[in-house]
């Protein structure tokens, strides 16, 4: 039966990952088309002693939306949040106003049935602790990026001063955690962001491309948005939302379990790839509210942190990554 096989992999979530103790209040939030895996997560907090609460909202329109009030209230009320639900809420009011009640928050976001079951949600959460904190610490002391890639990314940040962070899923005192595991995330400095992003195998409310969507940013903002019908897609989101084609993300990949399904919460995840995001930066650090915030993948990039290359054409240089770590710690 799928909710046996569910409930072994949320309790190791739980009690592993979120730690969650038998006095504690638990709120699991979640839209309808997650119900399965919600009620694996609710279950499983049960079965610790703790006070779980299911609560199921309206699904929003798309990642960054904000959740309902009734749903914004519960989130900060609760010790620990799982927000399993559809679209992101990530980026949103509601999850910052939650994280400074005191919630634990771990974002569920898009994941599935197979998600849980398969790939890299089940990896090996110490070494990946290791390798995501040493990439966050090279991210976090780099002051520019320059990132390029087959398909045409060719694009330079100003990272100065901005914090990265280790998505290892682990709990950490920024506020959230989120599952599957595996990236360390930047929000680049607004404005700085100049050239062009080819998001070449999966984008945010799309899915897997059938062909590239190309991204051309001047002073930190698109300019334009150039491909197929997908590209129109994505033009058509951002057309008219509040600062949506805002830099607002740039992220390493850094789980070597984390398959290329389609699904973004798992795609970005995987080792070797990066990803980069419009619209909202506020829960990365930065200074731009928007309604939306929407991630991209890029395939075989080459990264250059001032001036040392750590990603060469999709292949990870841990060695030299552990190596920097090291020598900034």
């Amino acid at each position: 039966m799928i909710e046996l096989e569910l409930s072994n992999v949320a309790q190791r979530i739980v009690s592993q990952l979120a730690t969650v103790e038998a006095d504690e209040e638990v709120l699991v939030l979640a839209d309808a088309e997650k119900d399965s895996v919600a009620r694996s997560f609710a279950t499983a907090a049960r079965a610790i002693g703790a006070d779980a609460h299911l609560l199921f909202m309206p699904k929003t329109d798309s990642h960054g939306n904000e959740p309902t009030e009734t749903a914004t209230e519960a989130m900060k009320a609760a010790d620990v949040v799982f927000t399993v639900t559809t679209h992101s809420i990530t980026h949103t009011r509601s999850r910052l106003a939650a994280a400074e009640a005191g919630a634990r928050i771990v974002i569920v976001r898009g994941v599935t049935e197979d998600l849980m079951l398969d790939g890299g949600i089940n990896t090996d959460y110490e070494w990946l602790a290791e390798t995501t904190g040493a990439v966050r610490d090279v991210l976090d002391a780099a002051e520019s990026a320059h990132v390029e890639s087959p398909t045409g990314t060719d694009v330079t940040m100003d990272l100065t001063g901005r914090p990265a962070f280790s998505l290892d899923g682990f709990f950490h005192d920024y506020g959230f955690s989120a599952l599957p595991p595996g990236e360390a995330p930047t929000s680049p400095l607004e404005g700085s962001a100049e050239g062009t992003v080819v998001i070449d195998y999966s984008m945010d409310s799309i899915g897997v491309l059938d062909g590239p969507i190309e991204l051309t940013f001047e002073h930190g903002v698109v300019q334009s948005i150039s491909g197929g019908a997908e590209a129109a897609n994505l033009r058509e989101r951002l057309d008219g939302v509040e600062n949506a084609g805002n830099m607002a993300e740039f992220a390493i990949g850094t789980n070597p379990d984390a398959r290329l399904v389609g699904n973004l919460a798992e795609d970005k995840k995987r080792l070797g790839t990066v990803h980069f995001a419009v619209g909202d930066n506020e829960s990365l650090g930065g200074t731009v509210q928007s309604d939306i915030h929407l991630d991209g993948v890029v395939l075989d990039p080459t990264v250059t942190l001032d001036g040392e290359t750590i990603i060469d054409a999709g292949s990870v240089d841990l060695e030299s990554i552990h190596e920097l770590a090291t020598e900034l710690r």
